[in-house]
């Protein structure tokens, strides 16, 4: 039994690991090396980043439903090969690019690859976890995505300083390391289930159950699509902040985040998840609504703290929560058409946002705070123990 648990546990910190590396990679070439890569060298307008950007992110929303049918069928460790040997023939084609339309082609391409991050690690994860450390489980696999794709960005940017294909080997190094760790993964619960040969029908007739559900997953991710291409706006026309105050709020808030993500994810396995849950999306709801009308700065550094608070609040037992509804045998399937569902709510975000943004600078705040309001009051009313016990 020991045994089995010490094996449990090397695996999940190998599936983070897999995970933080390629999101590092990821994070590292679309926030911080695409943009200037295609006006630099390709010497493309920025438009071709942004619709490479698109291209990069269609795919990835699209192929996690197709990714986590594999799992199931192949196994967590054969699709993280599969999809990060097309990450580093991306970035390999990336570096190489002599066009504007080969950057955009490989950097979707690139999307294919990263769609099998999710849809295995949290499967893995979720299977290699007992019921009652899910939620911790869940958190470390969070702060591994979060640290990850944080940390990429600001190497590029501090440490690279402009050496384009300096910086592409390093991604392709850090990718090579990620394939590395994928290989050595060993357990049981990561081999595939085989399911039943079943009509396509049928499959998404397995969805019935959580129709309740899945609207709120396109909402809550729609929110934060919502904020992205609105924040520096915001923070240059209205706040008046200097970029290194932004940037000290987007770290502070994604550290306080990081760090408390373990600490929640570990009370809610003790306590429940209803609480944090229900709670966080409250938080959030509050925090964002201040957000709208605050223009001090130590202000706004405590309303992000709170923020980050509320979402280290909200991811544990978010996933705990459809970690215990999903079954076992077509779990794969379950997780890529959930990270669908909300992949959408993000690409839909950001078009309400702007709309919001033009009728009036607080809209986009006090419409996301809105949105999250009522998702509260929904899990607050939900029946969760007759739902379990449905299932």
């Amino acid at each position: 039994m020991h045994n089995r648990v010490e094996s449990a546990t090397s695996t999940k910190i190998l599936l983070t690991g897999v995970l933080g590396l390629a999101e590092f990679s990821r994070g590292a070439l679309v926030v911080a090396l695409l943009s200037n890569y295609v006006t630099g060298p390709l010497g493309a307008p920025l438009t071709v980043a942004g619709v490479a950007l698109s291209a990069h992110y269609f795919l990835d929303t699209m192929f996690r439903g197709p990714s986590g049918w594999m799992v199931d069928r192949w196994g967590s460790k054969r699709v993280l090969m599969a999809g990060l040997a097309i990450e580093v023939v991306s970035l390999f084609g990336m570096m190489s690019a002599k066009t504007a339309m080969g950057a955009v082609a490989f950097v979707a391409l690139l999307g294919v690859g990263t769609a099998t991050h999710w849809p295995a690690v949290v499967t893995g994860t979720n299977r290699l976890s007992g019921q009652a450390s899910r939620a911790s489980a869940m958190s470390i696999v969070f702060a591994a995505w979060l640290a990850g794709s944080g940390l990429g960005p600001m190497v590029i940017n501090f440490i690279m300083h402009g050496r384009d294909r300096t910086a592409f080997v390093l991604l392709i190094l850090v990718d090579l390391a990620a394939w590395s760790l994928a290989v050595a993964l060993q357990n049981p619960e990561l081999e595939p289930r085989r399911p039943a040969h079943h009509p396509i029908r049928e499959w998404v007739g397995t969805l019935w159950p959580f129709r309740f559900i899945l609207p709120g997953m396109f909402l809550q991710n729609m929110t934060l699509g919502l904020m992205l291409p609105v924040l520096e706006p915001y923070v240059n026309r209205v706040l008046h902040l200097s970029h290194w105050q932004f940037a000290g709020l987007l770290t502070g808030g994604g550290a306080i985040t990081v760090a408390l993500l373990w600490p929640m994810g570990r009370a809610t396995d003790r306590f429940g998840l209803r609480l944090p849950l229900i709670g966080g999306f409250f938080v959030a709801a509050l925090a964002l609504s201040m957000l709208a009308f605050t223009r001090h700065f130590y202000a706004l550094v405590a309303l992000g703290g709170v923020l980050g608070f509320s979402y280290a609040m909200i991811l544990p037992s978010w996933n705990a929560f459809l970690g215990q509804l999903v079954p076992r045998e077509i779990e794969g399937w379950h997780w890529g058409v959930f990270m669908t569902v909300e992949g959408l709510g993000m690409a839909v975000g950001p078009l309400v946002g702007t709309r919001l943004f033009e009728v009036a600078v607080w809209a986009p705040f006090l419409f996301s705070a809105g949105v999250l309001l009522v998702m509260g009051l929904f899990y607050w009313l939900f029946p969760f123990d007759a739902y379990w016990a449905a299932r």
